[in-house]
C-alpha cells in the first residue's frame, strides 16, 4: 500500500518530536557517564518520577497556559533535590566498584521507584491534560501535526543549547570535563570533587525530570516508562558516542526519525529500525557518530 507524501511528513515531525524526547533524557545520560563514568540505569526512573510529579502538582481541571511552565519547573527541581539525595546515598560509595555493581545497583532503582508510583498512583496508565497552547494541530504543508510535537522539539533544542554553552563557555564546564580527565589532580588544586560530582547528578536529573514533565503532553504516564525509554535513551547515547553531548542530539534525531518511518515500513517490527541504525553506525564507527576513539 501506497504512503501519501503528507504521511510521510506526519511521521518524520513525529519523529524528531520522540527523538527530542530522547534527548532530553540523554543528554543527562551523557552528562553522568562523561562526569562520573557510571552507567546509570536508575535515569529512567528520574524521568518517570518527573511525569509523575507532573500529574500530582496538575489541579483536576488541568493547566492553564500561565502555569503551564511553572508546573514543569517545580517538577524538574524536585527531582533534581532527589537526584542530590540519590548522589549522595547510593552513587558515591559504587563510583569505583565493577561495571556489574553498577549496573545492579542502578537498575534495581528503576524498580523501586516503580514500585512506590504504582502504590500511590496505581498500576494503570494515566491520562493527562494538555494546556490550550499545545491542544489540537498545526497544519504544515496540508498535514496536521499535534501541537505538542513543536513543544517537545523547541524545549530539546532549547536545552541542547543551555547545556553547549555550559559545558565549554563557562568554568563550570571546564570543571566538568577536568574532573573526567584526573579527578585526583583537580582535587589537589583545591576543588571540592564530590561537591562538583554531585552538582553534575543534580544537573542531569533536572533534565531528566524536564524530559518527564514534558512527556506528560503525549496524553498519558504508565510505570512501565522508565523501562520503555531508558533502553532507547542508552541506544542513542552509544550511537552518539559515550560522552558527546553534540552526538547524543544527531543520534536522538536520527533513532527517533528511524523509529518513526519504521512504522510506517515494517509496523510489527518497528524497533527493528532503531537497532538496524544501531549496528551500521557501529560497524562504520565503533566509538559512534562522534566519540573519541580509544587510546
Amino acid at each position: 500500500m501506497a504512503v501519501a507524501l503528507d504521511e510521510y511528513l506526519v511521521q518524520i515531525i513525529t519523529g524528531l518530536a520522540r527523538g527530542s524526547l530522547l534527548f532530553l533524557i540523554a543528554s543527562g545520560l551523557t552528562l553522568i557517564f562523561g562526569a562520573l563514568r557510571v552507567i546509570n540505569f536508575a535515569h529512567g526512573s528520574l524521568y518517570m518520577l518527573g511525569a509523575y510529579i507532573t500529574v500530582w502538582l496538575t489541579p483536576a481541571g488541568g493547566l492553564e497556559n500561565v502555569w503551564f511552565w511553572l508546573v514543569f519547573l517545580a517538577a524538574a527541581l524536585l527531582v533534581g533535590a532527589g537526584g542530590a539525595v540519590l548522589e549522595v546515598a547510593l552513587f558515591r560509595p559504587i563510583y569505583d566498584r565493577s561495571l556489574l555493581v553498577q549496573f545492579l545497583v542502578t537498575f534495581s532503582i528503576i524498580f523501586v521507584v516503580a514500585g512506590i508510583l504504582r502504590e500511590f498512583f496505581g498500576a494503570g496508565t494515566r491520562t493527562t491534560s494538555v494546556p490550550p497552547l499545545f491542544d489540537g494541530a498545526v497544519e504544515v504543508l496540508g498535514a496536521r501535526v499535534p501541537a505538542f510535537n513543536f513543544a517537545f522539539i523547541s524545549v530539546a533544542v532549547a536545552v541542547a543549547a543551555l547545556l553547549w554553552t555550559i559545558l565549554y563557555k563557562t568554568t563550570l564546564g571546564r570543571l566538568i570535563r577536568a574532573v573526567v580527565s584526573d579527578s585526583e589532580l583537580l582535587r589537589l588544586t583545591g576543588v571540592n570533587v564530590d561537591r562538583l560530582r554531585t552538582g553534575v547528578f543534580v544537573l542531569a536529573a533536572f533534565f531528566a525530570g524536564l524530559a518527564g514533565a514534558v512527556a506528560t503532553l503525549s496524553g498519558s504516564v504508565s510505570p512501565n516508562m522508565a523501562f520503555d525509554s531508558i533502553i532507547s535513551a542508552f541506544v542513542v547515547v552509544i550511537i552518539g558516542g559515550l560522552g558527546s553531548l553534540p552526538g547524543a542530539f544527531l543520534a536522538a534525531m536520527l533513532v527517533g526519525v528511524a523509529e518513526a518511518l519504521g512504522i510506517l515500513w515494517v509496523p510489527r517490527a518497528s524497533i527493528a529500525i532503531v537497532f538496524v541504525v544501531l549496528v551500521a553506525v557501529l560497524a562504520l564507527r565503533p566509538q559512534g557518530l562522534m566519540g573519541a576513539r580509544a587510546r
